[in-house]
């Protein structure tokens, strides 16, 4: 496909930007303990507008106090901001991209634990359906006080330097619950009706133009819909005319809140654009632009909706924490070679206690420490194993200048990612093996297959450096068994290995036991998964529990959950609940999938022989995805 659309410069009120891709906000957790922007996160954000994007739209930054959403959550209320924000501006346009500013408030989706005690705020007592604290209804003398802050922090926006503003209208948080009739349940001028709920973001939208002036670029974040008893999209479609004529330039379309968490931080159970609808109708509502959001992913969804007129803009978001040249490597018909979102949502678990982690890039967040620069010595290294751990080892040694070659014994490279892609929604995973495939050819690395690293080919080779990467093996827990022909374990299951009967028993109700659950009951398999926490699924990250603990339900499959598992016989597991010893049924086949354990088999040669060599990924530890690739990069960054 021939993308030019994407590359179209577009004007928003006297802005330019140079094409139309957008990076919307998401949260980092890269600010500082008093919540002001770091040189970390300006590196972040510069990386990005190295990559080419169009226009970036930092994170969700904070207007009061009582308003956070974490610990490294940023702010700009206080004057004192300022400086640090035009550090990152200054670092987004060094680099040739525009940046934006969202501004935006909490509401009741905090806590006291986050805001220092105080109390979450809202239109009404009406508590969020994740936190579940009853936040302080706003008086209208609070609501003044905060229309005040609102813009204290859009001059504070302007005087640092950013290109617009972005005003968060959505997501269920402060200003959103204003709009919407399921949390705003006020009887004054502010409740009511559409018009009472819209009133605050109209009368913000107009303190700001004054301020500001008309030609300032203002852009409305809204979600086109509540899906789960709020707001739907008839009713957005009024609300987006109304910030119009208000004097917003843009609408920047999003979807959910807390209380469709799926909806706001997509998984890989919505398919991608999946809200394209809700963006063209709304678009049809208005004469402004809009960027289309809602998991868009592949270079050919967004050219073609572009084309299409759906859009006018298209967000790119969490494939730019994946991959911060998605524009560079669109433009240059490297399509293959871009890391893609496989919507495993860990970036957006990770912000709140500790800070962004994203699965397929261990760069994001390290773009000041690690560097790849040519290595002084150039050494013969030798990668074991062609998983995802493997692969990146390979990439980072060979874009320092280092001879590498990879050898896997398969006919094929992944690893456990060819596993992983199976269960039903999961087939984005493999784009990670395409992606890093494509960027070890092209830095040079010889990859051999259908190559067993034994001791013989080790000394072949005659490396200077070995990198294991010989993954994992699946853990067979300490219990008795006396029926080695019924059981088969997750893996082997999923890589199309064994196949089973009717009646199915699943020993481990983690992410494998219940993907392996999800798979099976598809099949119309009758399934028991057996767990020994109180929980199934406690491994997963939210948004991709909550689908799953709903697919299982609605599939029927049996779930015990502080049930430990002591023998296997006769196809009958024996297991103790709430203290209780008890039998199940008789079973066809019984699914190990227990965890992991590292497989070295050729530690105890390496160590006898001398051979200079470094253990990474799953060998190591197994883990996850995220781990894996970190391990392999710190192994090679100095190498």
């Amino acid at each position: 496909m021939e993308y030019k659309k994407i590359f179209e410069p577009i004007k928003i009120g006297n802005l330019e930007l140079k094409n139309r891709i957008v990076m919307g906000p998401m949260g980092t957790g890269f600010a500082d303990e008093k919540h002001a922007a770091t040189p970390r996160l300006a590196a972040y954000y510069a990386e990005r507008a190295k990559g080419g994007v169009g226009l970036i739209i930092a994170e969700h930054t904070i207007s009061q106090p009582v308003g956070l959403w974490g610990p490294h959550a940023g702010e700009i209320w206080s004057k004192e901001s300022v400086p640090a924000w035009k550090m990152v501006v200054d670092a987004v346009h060094e680099n040739g991209s525009k940046i934006a500013i969202e501004i935006g408030h909490m509401g009741r989706c905090t806590t006291p634990d986050v805001t220092g005690g105080l109390t979450p705020i809202a239109p009404s007592p009406v508590p969020c359906h994740l936190m579940q604290y009853l936040p302080h209804e706003v008086t209208i003398q609070e609501i003044e006080q905060f229309k005040k802050d609102y813009l204290n922090c859009a001059i504070n926006a302007f005087n640092a330097g950013f290109d617009a503003i972005e005003l968060h209208f959505t997501n269920g948080y402060f200003l959103a619950e204003w709009l919407s009739g399921r949390t705003n349940k006020r009887t004054d001028k502010y409740g009511g009706t559409i018009e009472g709920r819209m009133r605050l973001a109209l009368e913000i939208i107009q303190m700001i133009r004054r301020e500001l002036g008309r030609d300032f670029p203002l852009i409305a974040r809204l979600a086109s819909r509540e899906a789960n008893g709020g707001r739907d999209i008839e009713e957005t479609k009024l609300i987006a005319k109304a910030l119009e004529d208000a004097g917003v330039d843009i609408l920047d379309i999003n979807a959910g809140s807390f209380t469709e968490y799926d909806w706001e931080f997509p998984p890989y159970f919505q398919p991608q654009g999946f809200i394209l609808k809700d963006v063209e109708s709304i678009k049809q509502s208005v004469k402004i632009p809009v960027i289309a959001g809602g998991r868009i992913v592949e270079p050919r969804m967004a050219e073609q909706i572009l084309l299409e007129g759906r859009a006018d803009l298209v967000e790119i978001n969490r494939c730019h924490i994946c991959d911060p040249y998605w524009v560079k490597k669109t433009a240059g018909g490297e399509i293959e070679g871009i890391r893609r979102c496989i919507g495993c949502t860990r970036c957006i678990d990770e912000i709140l206690p500790n800070e962004l982690k994203c699965s397929v890039n261990p760069f994001a967040g390290k773009e000041e420490e690690w560097e790849i620069t040519p290595a002084k010595n150039i050494k013969n290294v030798l990668v074991i194993g062609g998983g995802p751990a493997g692969l990146q080892a390979a990439i980072v040694a060979a874009e320092r200048g280092h001879k590498v070659t990879l050898v896997e014994k398969e006919n094929s490279l992944g690893g456990l990612v060819r596993a992983a892609c199976v269960p039903p929604m999961k087939w984005e995973t493999a784009s990670l093996i395409t992606s890093l495939a494509y960027e070890a050819e092209k830095a040079g690395v010889k990859i051999v297959l259908n190559q067993e690293a034994n001791i013989d080919y080790i000394k072949k080779c005659n490396p200077d450096k070995v990198i294991v990467a010989t993954g994992s093996t699946p853990l067979v827990p300490n219990i008795t068994i006396k029926d080695e022909g019924r059981i088969i374990t997750g893996v082997d299951l999923l890589l199309g290995k064994k196949w089973v009967g009717n009646n199915i028993g699943i020993i481990g109700g983690g992410m494998v036991g219940c993907e392996v659950g999800d798979y099976l009951a598809e099949y119309g398999k009758n399934v028991t998964i057996f767990e020994m926490l109180p929980e199934i699924a406690s491994d997963m990250w939210l948004a991709v529990k909550i689908n799953m603990v709903k697919r299982l339900k609605e599939k029927e499959v049996k779930i015990l959950t502080s049930a430990k598992v002591s023998a296997i016989e006769d196809g009958v597991i024996t297991y103790s609940k709430d203290g209780n010893e008890a039998k199940s049924q008789k079973f066809d086949n019984i699914i190990i999938a227990a965890g992991m354990k590292p497989y070295i088999p050729l530690k105890e040669f390496l160590d006898e022989a001398g051979v200079d060599y470094t253990i990474v990924g799953d060998a190591a530890n197994p883990l996850r995805l995220y781990e894996a690739l970190y391990s392999a990069v710190e192994a090679t960054i100095k190498l």
